[in-house]
């Protein structure tokens, strides 16, 4: 008996029903997506950032409509991949469609919201999330794959994230490991990635309509784990980075039938600069008219990759899932707490080398000092309520450790508040930064004799940050991770 050929999927369907809205896909499809960027607001204002680096490297900066800390750059000579404010997390690289599902939330009356990331790596959603919170709620940052955690961390470490906790669940059973648990869930899902506009993190490829189904049909059950997740009342945002009406509007569709009165779909046309309502109509199907409320970005719209995406709000609970779920069996690192005398010796220390108070940053923060495996770190005190019976593979920040020469801060920590010592602070002359960058000590260094064998916060002569620096006699030790060179 011979094969059959899969069929592929293609979207003939849309020239068939729409000619002039495919003619003017079909064109921006040929045109090269604008670079953007996102700016880290735990760091840097905004505005003010952009405007400090368009000068310095010559960028011709627009913002992104519907993403305040979104930019785009254009096609420009000096490329953002390869500056320090990228290497130092400054920024992150990031097609603007992407920007959109983190916004849509709404955080003014949860100044402490527990977020859940459904499926979060590499993590740029994440610590926009951490963005929009200002790193006062907790995130619990979700893979399932293992391989891909490593990614995950990086991001939310050179980022400078604390109130978060990585995990690694299959989602489809974290809505009923963890009901009704969270005041807000993003599910970015996994998806077919026919966004019609290729981008250098989502390559053009083809595939078959059996793959597109599949996914569908697992989307659909990530999305009712997400309204499992979240309390009655809470948010969820469900995006995908295709096109395709069978993993986008399709499950909304399905989910508003299995589970009516459940949830709503909030209206977010007014969020964007023109509408781009999701489709109510594909071939033969007829889909809710509510499905309109949602997001559907063609490619010509705002100059972006094609995305989709969604604000569902919980108005009542869903009904008891068919079985219990099984949880993956995993170790929680081991959490320690030091002795109140340690932790003031610590606060004391930053205080007295750097001017930092570190007391009233854990209080506006919710943090707390604790040993996780031996590392002394920052961790939300808001861990256990996120992840009671969820085993956590990593959390928090690592704030230093005690050496027989002394006390360390961490690279991370220095990374984050370093703008804010007002003290313990040394000023990189411009011919050493490129040695520096390479991760090689500076030798020949003149130091103030008073700080010699302390740790200091360095910078440049344009006050960028570069992270920690120990002064040894005649030498400027670099500890710059080895990651960053």
């Amino acid at each position: 008996m011979a094969k059959t050929t899969p069929e592929l999927y293609t979207f003939d369907w849309l020239a068939r029903s729409q000619p002039e809205l495919y003619a003017r896909v079909q064109a921006a499809q040929d045109q090269a997506l604008d670079l953007s960027l996102r700016v880290n607001t735990l760091k840097s204002d905004a505005q003010p950032a952009m405007e400090k680096w368009a000068e310095l490297y010559g960028w011709q900066s627009q913002g992104v409509p519907y993403c305040p800390s979104g930019f785009w750059i254009g096609q420009p000579e000096i490329t953002p991949s390869s500056t320090i404010e990228h290497r130092l997390g400054y920024y992150y690289i990031q097609e603007a469609a992407s920007m959109l599902p983190p916004e849509l939330f709404n955080f003014s009356d949860l100044p402490h919201p527990l977020i859940l990331d459904m499926a979060a790596s590499p993590g740029g959603k994440t610590i926009h999330l951490a963005d929009r919170s200002g790193d006062k709620g907790f995130i619990v940052a979700n893979d399932a794959s293992r391989g891909r955690l490593s990614a995950l961390r990086i991001v939310l470490q050179t980022w400078g994230v604390i109130n978060q906790a990585v995990t690694c669940l299959p989602g489809e059973q974290i809505g009923a490991l963890a009901p009704g648990r969270f005041d807000a869930v993003l599910l970015d899902a996994p998806c077919s990635m026919q966004g019609l506009r290729a981008s250098e993190s989502h390559k053009a490829r083809s595939i078959t309509l059996t793959e597109v189904e599949a996914l569908a049909e697992r989307q659909t059950r990530l999305l009712e784990s997400a309204l499992r997740a979240v309390k009655v009342g809470g948010q969820v945002v469900y995006s995908t980075c295709t096109l395709t009406p069978q993993e986008d509007e399709g499950v909304l569709a399905a989910l508003l039938k299995q589970f009516p009165g459940c949830f709503h779909i909030v209206d977010i046309q007014q969020r964007l600069p023109q509408p781009a309502p999701g489709l109510t109509q594909f071939m033969d199907k007829n889909f809710p008219a509510e499905v309109a409320h949602a997001a559907r970005l063609w490619p010509h719209i705002f100059g972006t990759a094609g995305f989709f995406a969604a604000k569902l709000v919980k108005d009542n609970s869903l009904p008891d899932p068919p079985a219990e779920p099984y949880l993956r069996a995993g170790k929680t690192p081991q959490v320690k707490v030091p002795l109140p005398v340690e932790t003031q010796g610590i606060t004391n220390y930053l205080s007295d080398l750097y001017g930092f108070d570190l007391g009233a940053q854990m209080q506006a923060q919710s943090l707390k000092i604790v040993e996780v495996n031996g590392q002394l770190s920052l961790l939300g005190e808001r861990l256990d309520a996120a992840c009671a019976d969820l085993p956590w593979q990593s959390s928090g920040m690592a704030l230093g450790k005690a050496l027989p020469e002394g006390w360390q801060p961490s690279h991370e920590f220095v990374s984050r508040f370093g703008d804010c010592f007002t003290s313990g602070v040394l000023t990189l002359e411009d011919k050493y930064l490129p040695a520096w960058l390479r991760g090689e000590d500076i030798r020949g260094y003149a130091t103030d004799a008073s700080l010699r064998g302390s740790v200091v916060a360095l910078r440049d002569t344009h006050g960028r940050n570069l992270g920690r620096a120990k002064l040894l006699d005649g030498r400027l030790k670099n500890l710059l991770p080895t990651r960053l060179f």
